[in-house]
C-alpha cells in the first residue's frame, strides 16, 4: 500500500503545481505571439526579396545604359539572330564592291596619255586604250584656281523724286553693309540640322573650306530667319504627314537651357514617305502629343499611329487609332531574360516565357510578309491573340518549372493584356508596320546632335531649329541628288 502524502508534501506539490500552470499560460502567449511575429517576417522577408530581386535587375539594365552592352548570344531555344530573317539575304556581285562609271556629261576633264616607246627605247606596237576615271573634289590650297568665296560688290544709286518727294533705290538698302548670301545660309542650314554639327563645328568648317569667318550669333540670326521663311512650309508637312494612313510618333529628350534643361524633341513620321517633322517642346506633356496630331484643328489626324506604351499615346482624346510597337516588347522580355542579376530559379520560366513570345513576334512579321487578304488578316490576329491571351494570363504550376516571376514580367503581361486585339493586331491591316523603328532612326540624328551641342539654348531657337531640321530633313531624303536646289526652291 503506498504511502500517503504528509500535508507538507502536498502544499508544496499544489505550489509546484500552480507556478507550472502559470508558466504554461506564459509560454502558450510567448508561443502566440512568436509565431505571429515570424508570419509577419516572412512576409517582409519576400517582400525583400522581391525588391533585392527588382533593384538587381535594374542594376543590371542600368550598368547597360552607362557601359554599353555586351555581346551574349543566346543559350537554347530559338536564336535572336534568326529570328527575323523572314527573306533570303541577297548575294551582292562583283561590280557592287566597286564606284560605278560616271556618265559622259559628267566628266570634266579628260587627259590623253600616249606613250610610244618602252623604257629601254624600244617601239611599242598593238598599243591598246582603256579608260580610268578618277572623281575628286577641290580643296583650298591644294586645287588650282580654286575660289574660296564668291564676293558681289553692289553699287546702289538712291534718289528723291522731286514730285512727291519719296526716296527710291535700286536695291534695299536694310541692314548691315556686308551680309551673308542664300549659299551660305542653305549650307548653315544643312550643317546644323541634317548633319547635326554644333555651332562652333559649322563655323569651323566653314572657316576651312571657304575662309568664311562666323559667329554664334550670325548663325542663330540664319536659323531664325529661315524659320520664318518656310513656316508655312513647315506647317504645310505637318497637314501632309496627318493626313497619311499610318505614321510613327516617338519622342526623346532634348535640353533647353533657359527651361532649366528640361525639353522634349517629339517626331511624327509618315510610314509611307520620306516626310519627317519634329516639333522641340517644354514637356513629355500628353498636350504637345495632341498639337503634334492637330487634335484641336480642322483635319487632324484619323489614320493609325504606331508608337511605345508611354501614356500620352495611351490616351483616348488623341486623334487616330494606336499600334502598339511590337519591337519594344519584344526588347523588354529579350532584355529581362537576359539580365546578368536575373535569379537562377526563375531563369528557365523567364526564357520559356521569352521563347514563346518570340515565337508569336516571329509569326507575326511573317504574316505581314505575305500578300495581303482581309479575311486571312483576321483570322491570323485572333489566332495570335488567343496565344498572347493563353501566354499572359494566370500562370499554371509546371513540373520542375518555377513560375515564381519577376515583377517586370509581371508589368508585361499586365500591359499585353491591357493593349488587347486592337492595339497589337491592328498592324495587320494593309501597309502597317508592327514596330516603331522608324521613328527612332529618325531621332538617332537628334540624339547625336544632342550629343555635340547640348540641346538648345532658349526656346526661341527650339522652334527655329524645329522648322530648319524638318524642312531640310524631308528635303534631303525626297532629293538626294538636287537637293540644295530643291531646298532654295521652298524659299530663301
Amino acid at each position: 500500500m503506498a504511502n500517503k502524502l504528509s500535508d507538507k508534501v502536498i502544499a508544496e506539490r499544489m505550489v509546484e503545481l500552480r507556478n507550472l500552470r502559470k508558466l504554461h499560460d506564459h509560454d502558450r502567449e510567448q508561443i502566440t505571439k512568436l509565431k505571429l511575429e515570424n508570419t509577419q517576417l516572412k512576409l517582409e522577408n519576400q517582400e525583400l526579396k522581391t525588391i533585392i530581386e527588382t533593384h538587381k535587375i535594374q542594376i543590371a539594365e542600368l550598368q547597360t545604359m552607362v557601359f554599353g552592352k555586351k555581346k551574349r548570344p543566346p543559350t537554347g531555344g530559338t536564336p535572336v539572330a534568326s529570328i527575323f530573317n523572314t527573306s533570303t539575304k541577297k548575294l551582292r556581285t562583283k561590280d557592287s564592291y566597286r564606284r560605278p562609271i560616271p556618265p559622259a556629261s559628267a566628266i570634266t576633264t579628260t587627259e590623253i596619255i600616249p606613250i610610244h616607246h618602252c623604257t629601254c627605247g624600244g617601239v611599242l606596237v598593238k598599243i591598246t586604250i582603256h579608260d580610268r576615271f578618277e572623281e575628286d573634289i577641290p580643296l583650298p590650297e591644294l586645287t588650282t584656281d580654286y575660289q574660296s568665296k564668291i564676293i558681289t560688290k553692289y553699287v546702289i544709286s538712291r534718289g528723291v523724286c522731286s514730285v512727291c518727294g519719296k526716296a527710291n533705290s535700286g536695291k534695299d538698302l536694310g541692314g548691315q553693309t556686308v551680309r551673308l548670301g542664300s549659299n551660305v545660309r542653305l549650307l548653315v542650314c544643312h550643317l546644323v540640322s541634317v548633319i547635326g554639327l554644333s555651332y562652333s563645328q559649322t563655323a569651323n568648317l566653314l572657316l576651312s573650306l571657304y575662309d568664311l569667318h562666323i559667329t554664334d550669333g550670325e548663325i542663330a540670326y540664319i536659323l531664325n530667319k529661315q524659320h520664318q521663311v518656310w513656316l508655312p512650309a513647315f506647317e504645310q508637312l505637318k497637314t501632309n504627314i496627318r493626313a497619311a494612313p499610318v505614321v510613327h510618333v516617338d519622342e526623346t529628350p532634348w535640353r533647353i537651357q533657359k527651361n532649366n534643361g528640361l525639353g522634349y524633341a517629339w517626331v511624327l513620321s509618315d510610314a509611307g514617305s520620306d516626310q519627317v517633322c519634329y516639333t522641340l517642346e517644354q514637356s513629355r506633356g500628353a498636350v504637345y502629343a495632341k498639337h503634334l496630331f492637330g487634335a484641336n484643328t480642322l483635319n487632324p489626324f484619323s489614320g493609325i499611329r504606331v508608337s511605345d506604351d508611354y501614356g500620352a499615346y495611351r490616351s483616348s482624346s488623341l486623334p487616330g487609332k494606336q499600334q502598339l510597337c511590337w519591337a519594344h516588347l519584344y526588347r523588354c522580355i529579350r532584355d529581362l531574360r537576359y539580365n546578368t542579376n536575373l535569379p537562377d530559379d526563375q531563369l528557365p520560366y523567364v526564357t520559356d516565357f521569352y521563347e514563346q513570345f518570340a515565337s508569336i513576334y516571329q509569326d507575326l512579321r511573317c504574316n505581314l510578309a505575305q500578300p495581303y487578304g482581309k479575311a486571312s488578316r483576321m483570322a491570323q490576329a485572333a489566332k495570335l491573340w488567343e496565344r498572347v491571351q493563353a501566354l499572359a494570363g494566370p500562370t499554371t504550376q509546371q513540373p520542375g518549372l518555377n513560375t515564381n516571376e519577376p515583377h517586370k514580367l509581371t508589368r508585361l503581361k499586365a500591359q499585353l493584356l491591357r493593349a488587347g486585339k486592337d492595339k497589337l493586331f491592328i498592324c495587320l491591316e494593309k501597309d502597317t508596320p508592327c514596330d516603331n523603328n522608324r521613328a527612332e532612326r529618325d531621332l538617332r540624328q537628334l540624339v547625336l546632335k544632342r550629343k555635340r551641342s547640348f540641346g538648345s539654348q532658349t526656346e526661341k531657337g527650339a522652334k527655329n531649329l524645329s522648322t530648319v531640321l524638318s524642312i531640310c530633313t524631308t528635303t534631303w531624303r525626297t532629293n538626294p541628288t538636287g537637293y540644295f536646289k530643291a531646298l532654295g526652291e521652298v524659299g530663301l
